[in-house]
């Protein structure tokens, strides 16, 4: 199949989130499998850095205005990646958000994206079998595929999938902003994420567990009733694993590789993690967390059953990851207050989130809800043992101690007594190394390949392709 790949984020280009290694991994193994695959990120200024090849001209009509644009080429891992250059709409240090708060042209700048890589398509001759969007940023690429079949043939074998990695993000504007962006008139807000809901031919999310808590509120944010509707045409596939990036036996940015059995440069990771930010090298488990510093990923609860926990056991805690301010201002206060025993790093480093994984005993992923998640996935690669509430992918992903196969700890309600109460599970797992070994081994021979989703994204784009 061709299938053009719409991103505003890719692993390698640019990262904020999961929703980068998504794409990458999912488009690297189409590529494998044999599709031909062409990628559209935007151009944001980070990415000047990177040396382009060819390029293309582009002129783009977008309510009333004509915008003109280039997109340039380049190949990464074997991948074909077209940057979509506009200095008025990309050329800006973050892709969304000033640090504090969304552009507030987002709307715009990435509806120009979507009308872009339309016009991009044409200019070229690549007319796609798929155009697979994800989330709200390339939502409105289903609208106007559907404005462009009625126009002329050029896309009439064309269909739109929509993949939501998070559907609580949903870019909701004004209803004026539908002149505009070239929608049908409307007296309400528009919701640019149910605009791709309704113009695709097929939905899916990243895990079939998030799948089924979209059907129903809260957790649909308002968009339950639309999930319902579409029901027979949402799915839920698993993210996968990318194995060759993330591998303990092999990765680049380690103190000492280890695999299953021989665990010794674990222990050789966790030493170098602890000299580099100032935790006694001591023989207590280290809780480790990378994570989006955010409502979504639980630190209303995991800050007070810290405060409530650490006094109590003697085990270490390193953080690291850049939100919200009031959450962050809380985890150098925590740190503060238990200096030696706890450490938050501000910030995001590629590099580090390897070296932090590896080094490890457990991984904190005490999540209000996750669509998939990733890092309880690499975390059961490394064989730090995950302590996850069970929601959505985490829920798929890991088995929970006590079953006979258990690969991690699963707590339920969304509050600090059952997070306190799973990290005191964790300390007496720890202090049984026969059942804390057992535990890691069975994490460590966890397969979640991007190779198993790429089978099922083949089948989802087939039955998108036969549905008219």
């Amino acid at each position: 199949m061709r299938i053009l790949m719409l991103c505003s984020e890719y692993e390698g280009l640019i990262k904020t989130g999961g929703l980068a290694d998504a794409c990458r991994g999912l488009t690297k193994a189409l590529v494998e499998a044999g599709h031909e695959v062409m990628v559209l990120v935007p151009r944001y200024a980070s990415l000047y850095a990177f040396e382009t090849r060819d390029w293309q001209s582009v002129y783009v009509s977008l309510g009333g205005r004509t915008f003109g644009c280039a997109v340039r080429q380049l190949t990464l891992d074997g991948v074909a990646i077209g940057l979509v250059e506009h200095h008025e709409f990309f050329q800006r240090i973050r892709p969304y958000d000033d640090g504090e708060y969304g552009y507030a042209d987002n709307p715009l700048r990435f509806a120009f994206f979507c009308k872009a890589a339309l016009a991009w398509c044409q200019e070229r001759g690549f007319c796609p079998d798929i155009i697979h969007g994800h989330d709200w940023q390339t939502a409105l690429a289903g609208v106007y595929l559907q404005h462009e079949q009625a126009q002329d043939d050029f896309f009439s074998g064309s269909r739109f999938v929509f993949t939501i990695h998070n559907g609580a993000y949903q870019e909701v504007v004004a209803s004026d902003w539908a002149k505009q962006l070239e929608l049908p008139a409307s007296s309400s807000p528009v919701n640019l994420l149910q605009q791709g809901i309704v113009s695709a031919s097929k939905i899916n999310t990243v895990s079939s567990g998030y799948r089924d808590e979209l059907l129903s509120e809260p957790a649909g944010n308002g968009l339950a009733w639309l999930y319902q509707q579409r029901q027979t045409d949402f799915s839920g596939i698993l993210n996968g694993c990318d194995y060759q990036l993330w591998h303990p036996g092999r990765d680049v940015h380690l103190a000492a590789h280890y695999d299953w059995p021989d665990l010794t440069g674990k222990a050789s990771c966790k030493t170098w993690l602890r000299q580099h930010h100032q935790l006694p090298d001591k023989a207590v488990p280290l809780y480790v967390a990378v994570s989006r510093i955010t409502g979504q990923k639980g630190f209303d609860y995991l800050l007070p059953a810290l405060a409530q926990w650490l006094p109590t056991t003697d085990s270490q805690v390193l953080i690291m990851g850049t939100g919200e301010r009031h959450y962050t201002e809380a985890l150098f206060a925590l740190a503060a207050r238990f200096k030696g025993q706890m450490s938050f790093v501000m910030g995001f480093d590629e590099a580090m989130a390897h070296k932090i994984e590896a080094a490890g005993d457990f991984f904190l992923m005490p999540s209000l809800f996750e669509p998939c998640g990733l890092n309880q996935i690499y975390s059961l690669r490394y064989g730090t043992l995950p302590l996850v509430r069970a929601t959505g992918g985490l829920k798929d992903t890991v088995v929970p101690y006590p079953e006979a196969d258990c690969t991690g700890i699963h707590f339920e309600q969304a509050n600090a007594a059952a997070l306190l109460q799973a990290l005191q599970q964790t300390d007496a797992i720890y202090q049984d190394q026969a059942l804390y070994q057992a535990m890691q081994q069975r994490a460590m021979a966890q397969c979640f390949s991007w190779q198993q989703a790429c089978q099922q994204y083949e089948l989802l784009y087939q039955a998108a392709l036969q549905q008219y």
